[in-house]
């Protein structure tokens, strides 16, 4: 069995509370993965980059012994998650301009004396 270094009070320290908020998101995240059972999409994809971050904050918080001879494997591992949310946002961001599919082209807005066309009034 692995022993771990835990301070008191730990699950309302910082890192308890941030452990609690991913493992809340990964939930989420998770079950939304399970619900679409697919591979490429964004929920699976995000899932991915929760486990990794997970994995970083616990062996940044909870100290390891095996693992004290690389003392700053857990900020790596956070980095490599980093990486791994901007390449996903990058492929994403380039799959969908190579499909032409864009929604972000804004369209002028004309006003008509001080109302805008469309928008509800309560009159």
């Amino acid at each position: 069995m692995i022993s771990t270094q835990i301070d008191s009070g730990f699950l309302f320290s910082m890192g308890g509370i941030a452990l609690i908020i991913l493992f809340t998101s990964l939930a989420i995240f998770g079950w939304l993965t399970v619900r679409n059972r697919n591979i490429r999409s964004f929920e699976f994809q995000i899932t991915v980059f929760i486990i990794v971050y997970i994995i970083g904050e616990i062996i940044e918080d909870y100290k390891i012994p095996s693992l004290l001879s690389l003392p700053y494997i857990g900020s790596q591992i956070h980095i490599a998650s980093a990486v791994l949310l901007a390449i996903i946002v990058w492929l994403r961001l380039y799959s969908v301009r190579k499909s032409g599919k864009m929604i972000d082209k804004l369209e002028s807005v004309q006003e008509d004396g001080g109302n805008l066309n469309g928008a509800n009034e309560n009159t």
